[in-house]
C-alpha cells in the first residue's frame, strides 16, 4: 500500500473493461463517502514511472468528485500489459456487476494483448472470470449461432415433454407447440445451460476433483429431491383439480337432467 497523489494516477491505459462508467453507482459512493463510509482500497499497477488503475473505476470518479487530492492505494510493480491483464481479473465478486456487454468487451480487450490470441478458450475464460462457451461465441460467430440454435432445440424439447399428466386427452394438440420462445425464456434456458457447464469446468479446475464431484453430487441429489416433492405436490394438485371437475360435472348434468 501507498499514499500517492490521486491525479498520478492513470485510468487511460486500456484497463477499463466497462464499456460506460455507471454514474448513479459514482453519485451513490460520493454520498457514502460524505457519510464516513470506508470503500476498500482501489489497485493499481505501478511501472516505475506510472501507476495504472486496474480496478475500482467508480471509486475514482467519486473520490475525485469528492476533492480528494491524495489517495491511499494497492498496488504490484509492472508494465502496463501486466495493468491491463490484472484490470480483466477484477470486478469478479465486488462493486457494480459488469454486463454482458461488458464481459464481451472484456474478452475482446484481452484478444488484443499480445499473445493472447494463442490462447485457448479455456485459458481466456479462466482470466476474464467468463465461462469457456461465452469466449468460444465471441471468437467465431458460427459457434454463437449454433449455441443459440441448441438452446432452442433444449426449450422446445423441455416444452413438448409432458412430466405431469394434464388431464388433457392423448389426441390434444396444444397451440402453442412449435411457436418460438420469447426472450426471457431463452435467457432463462441459456443461463441454466451455462450453469451446469460452469459447474463442470469447475470440476475440471478442482484439485482434489473427487472431492469436488462428490460435492456436486450430494448438491444434484438434494435438488433433485426437491424437485420430486414439487413435482409430487403439482401432481396431487392436478388430480384434486380433476375430481373437482368431474364433481362439478356430474351435479351440473343432473341439473341438466331435471330441467
Amino acid at each position: 500500500m501507498k499514499k500517492i497523489k490521486i491525479d498520478t494516477i492513470r485510468i487511460d491505459g486500456g484497463t477499463q473493461c466497462r464499456l460506460v462508467i455507471d454514474q448513479p453507482t459514482v453519485y451513490s459512493y460520493l454520498e457514502s463517502m460524505k457519510e464516513g463510509e470506508e470503500f476498500p482500497l482501489m489497485e493499481t499497477v505501478f511501472d516505475g514511472s506510472t501507476y495504472w488503475l486496474t480496478d475500482g473505476f467508480h471509486r475514482y470518479h467519486a473520490f475525485k468528485l469528492l476533492g480528494i487530492k491524495e489517495i491511499e492505494v494497492k498496488y504490484k510493480p509492472g508494465t502496463l500489459q501486466d495493468a491491463q491483464i490484472e484490470a480483466l481479473q477484477a470486478n469478479d465478486k465486488h462493486g457494480k456487476p459488469l454486463t454482458n456487454d461488458d464481459k464481451r468487451n472484456k474478452v475482446e480487450m484481452a484478444l488484443k494483448i499480445e499473445g493472447f490470441d494463442k490462447k485457448t478458450n479455456y485459458e481466456i475464460a479462466k482470466i476474464c472470470k467468463v465461462s469457456q462457451p461465452f469466449v468460444a461465441a465471441i471468437r467465431d460467430p458460427k459457434v454463437k449461432k449454433k449455441q443459440a440454435d441448441n438452446i432452442v432445440k433444449h426449450f422446445e424439447k423441455e416444452k413438448n415433454t409432458n412430466l405431469i399428466s394434464t388431464g388433457k386427452p392423448l389426441d390434444y394438440v396444444d397451440p402453442y407447440v412449435g411457436q418460438a420462445p420469447d426472450d426471457d425464456e431463452i435467457k432463462a434456458a441459456e443461463l441454466a445451460l451455462l450453469a451446469d457447464q460452469e459447474a463442470m469446468y469447475k470440476l475440471l479446475e478442482a484439485d482434489d476433483a473427487l472431492a469436488t464431484a462428490h460435492g456436486e453430487i450430494k448438491r444434484l441429489n438434494h435438488l433433485n429431491s426437491q424437485l420430486e416433492i414439487q413435482v409430487r405436490g403439482l401432481m396431487n394438485q392436478s388430480n384434486e383439480q380433476i375430481k373437482m371437475i368431474k364433481q362439478l360435472q356430474k351435479e351440473n348434468d343432473k341439473l341438466k337432467a331435471k330441467k
